[in-house]
């Protein structure tokens, strides 16, 4: 008997006849807002599911959780020999500036390919007994919660030694900014859960989907180094960016933990060579999150959210037969 199977067998489920729901090419909201009902009443399950989750995946590790620490800790170092030392990104801190942005990512990123495959791995589970589908992704978004917190606080000491005690000071807007993080992420994990079922090559291509994703967000660079060169292919870019709503969490992230990153208006053009203008960028202090980055962010965690409970829903009738 798998661990999946031990959860359920433990925990009190809602009660439904037969294994799927009734079939029906729509939600209705009545229906919408019975299923809601149901995954409040799994909670007890979905909080077990996330204590298997946080078990199973360090089991039989000599580090165990010690690795959501030292995961970033070590992306840090290497992508600051890197980028700091090779190839050249003049920002203040680079190790901090890097951490700012690394570290939702990191969530992001594992969360949703973790859930991907959530819904075809338990296929037994699914076709044996009913329970609302989406506390899969859910689970195992919230472990990941769990990590990004530990890793938070893991690094704190050294943020707060590069960057001062004033990130304390912003601490309510990092709590939002990972609400409205976590939010966004069970959209898109559930979206892509689902949709994995009826379209497996999805599962591959999410590797190389995410590598392009991580390039296309401003996590090793700053924004200023793309909007500020100039040049076409840069403006393009940019417009892509600032599209992207990855960019506008992590930027909320990196206002309240290391601050802000400007072209430096002595410099003429960020391309200029070091030696000319060795200060292309300049850092200003940590700052609550504009109103306009709070209402972007809120709008694009509720969208995706949305957008990805129903679409999940809509893939849930044929779970059964298809996994």
């Amino acid at each position: 008997m798998s661990t999946d199977e031990r959860v359920l067998q433990t925990t009190e489920l809602p009660q439904r006849t037969g294994v799927e729901p009734p079939h029906s090419g729509r939600i209705p909201l009545r229906a919408l807002r019975d299923k809601l009902v149901d995954l409040w009443l799994a909670r007890e399950l979905l909080r077990q599911l996330v204590g298997k989750e946080l078990k199973v995946r360090y089991k039989n590790s000599a580090l165990g959780f010690l690795w959501s620490l030292l995961t970033p800790a070590l992306m840090t170092v290497v992508f600051t020999v890197i980028f700091q030392f090779v190839i050249r990104i003049a920002v203040d801190d680079f190790a901090a500036f890097f951490l700012s942005g690394y570290l939702v990512w990191q969530f992001f990123q594992n969360s949703v390919q973790g859930s991907v495959g959530a819904i075809v791995g338990n296929g037994s589970l699914i076709k044996k007994v009913y329970f609302p589908r989406e506390v899969l992704p859910l689970s195992i978004v919230l472990s990941q919660v769990v990590h990004l917190l530990l890793a938070l606080v893991a690094v704190s000491p050294y943020l707060i030694w590069a960057r001062g005690w004033s990130i304390l000071t912003h601490l309510p807007a990092i709590l939002l900014g990972i609400l409205l993080v976590t939010i966004f992420t069970a959209g898109v994990s559930m979206l892509l859960a689902g949709a994995n079922v009826p379209f497996r090559d999805l599962q591959e291509l999410i590797v190389v989907i995410f590598m392009v994703w991580f390039y296309a967000t401003p996590i090793i660079y700053p924004v200023a180094m793309v909007t500020g060169s100039g040049n076409t292919a840069a403006t393009v870019f940019g417009h892509v960016l600032n599209a992207n709503p990855m960019t506008w969490f992590v930027k909320l992230f990196r206002e309240s933990i290391y601050g802000t990153v400007v072209s430096n208006p002595a410099c003429a053009d960020v391309t200029t060579a070091v030696e000319r203008c060795p200060r292309p960028f300049l850092t200003l202090a940590q700052s609550w999150p504009s109103p306009e980055l709070l209402v972007g962010c809120t709008l694009a965690a509720l969208a995706a959210f949305v957008v990805g409970y129903l679409a999940f829903h809509r893939f849930a009738l044929n779970f059964a037969k298809e996994v």
